[in-house]
């Protein structure tokens, strides 16, 4: 089977295609409806799933890096640890020379979890055209 017909014939609707149907209905069908509270509430949730889309989008290259960072400035880490908790306490620790390039990854990690929380964020336009 050729990955075209693959993907002309499956029937499995992916988390992102029901995450984004799910927004798409709070914005466009639920919120006009509600007021006050409600209204805040749903807007809160259709944000909420925006979060989880970007981070399904982001998330890869978010790891990618962290592991990179680990295999660089923490070659003996466990697979299992949580990497940048691990760097924290390394920096804080000075096992790690706070140079250009650990600051590169650090400018690098804060725009995607910028991207993943809130890519409208006006600071993180302004330090994008700056860090890149």
């Amino acid at each position: 089977m050729t990955k075209e017909t693959d993907q002309a014939t499956r029937s499995d609707v992916t988390s992102s295609e029901l995450i984004g149907a799910v927004k798409q209905f709070l914005m466009e069908s639920v919120l006009p409806s509600l007021s006050g509270r409600d209204q805040f509430n749903a807007r809160v949730a259709a944000n909420v799933l925006g979060i989880i889309e970007r981070e399904q989008q982001l998330g890869p290259a978010l790891q990618a890096l962290d592991a990179e960072a680990a295999q660089k400035w923490l070659p003996n880490l466990s697979s299992d640890a949580d990497i940048p908790q691990q760097l924290s306490r390394a920096l804080a620790a000075r096992g790690i020379t706070p140079d250009t390039e650990f600051r590169d990854y650090l400018k690098a990690r804060q725009l995607l979890i910028a991207g993943i929380n809130n890519p409208r964020y006006a600071s993180r336009a302004v330090a994008e055209a700056r860090w890149r």
